[in-house]
């Protein structure tokens, strides 16, 4: 394959704007996943709340789980990978890490959401934590797109 990158011109370029393309995907689905587990646990929570009939604590778990589904639907549908619209050879290696420095935090705010989902009190839950938790999910998600579009 290293061959074609000599005889194709640009070819070298495409495919590693390819590559990341693809890294980025998986980073993205990862992201998904991980907060679909959120949502998972979050359901887990609520049914004995709703065996309760518990309509304060249902209402704000649902408010959660929606600004869940929120962050999750942002993450699945952003453009893939990071590539300069006019000169594909000249990548920006300080964006490149930025944005992978903002993917690892990423993923540690979603450990920090999931903990505060696994570790709400059954008796008197209070969402406001996790809520501020996703705030900061989709704050971070927001400064990586904008890194991505630049």
């Amino acid at each position: 394959m290293d061959s074609i990158t000599k005889y194709i011109p640009g070819f070298g370029s495409y495919r590693s704007e390819q590559k990341r393309r693809d890294d980025d995907l998986a980073v993205r689905k990862y992201l998904s996943e991980r907060l679909q587990e959120c949502k998972r646990d979050l359901q887990a929570f609520m049914v004995p709340l709703v065996d309760q009939t518990n309509f304060t604590a249902i209402t704000e778990g649902e408010k959660l789980r929606s600004n869940i589904e929120v962050a999750q639907s942002k993450i699945r549908g952003a453009i893939e990978g990071y590539s300069s619209f006019f000169e594909s050879t000249k990548i920006d290696e300080a964006k490149l890490k930025q944005v992978l420095d903002l993917d690892n935090d990423l993923v540690g705010v979603i450990d920090r959401l999931q903990h505060e989902i696994t570790n709400l009190n059954a008796t008197a839950p209070n969402f406001a934590d996790a809520q501020t938790v996703v705030a900061s999910l989709k704050d971070r998600f927001a400064r990586r797109k904008e890194l991505l579009s630049r």
